[in-house]
């Protein structure tokens, strides 16, 4: 795993990200840039209770802003499988 964003890069990332996709949700910003980050090694994505426990949000918090990605094209979600409710998140080729 990359190591954290310190929060001032994260805030740079978050404005610029936000100002080049308005449309984009807050949060789902964040989620987008999480996963980001977290996929820079390779394609085999990131799973959302991860995600979760980076950001210090409630996994269903992020799990809305995953499926909020997913229906605007921006990433594709599995289930990890098991009986976790958790998704393992890929981001899509044009992001």
């Amino acid at each position: 795993m990359p190591e954290p964003l310190d929060p001032e890069a994260l805030q740079r990332r978050l404005a610029t990200l936000q100002a080049e996709h308005p449309e984009l949700d807050p949060l789902a910003a964040l989620v987008l840039l999480a996963i980001r980050h977290s996929s820079v090694a390779g394609d085999s994505g990131v799973s959302t209770a991860l995600v979760s426990r980076r950001l210090g949000l409630e996994h269903a918090l992020v799990r809305r802003a995953a499926a909020e990605l997913e229906s605007d094209g921006w990433v594709t979600a599995t289930p990890v499988g098991g009986a976790s409710p958790a998704l393992r998140l890929i981001l899509a080729t044009t992001c």
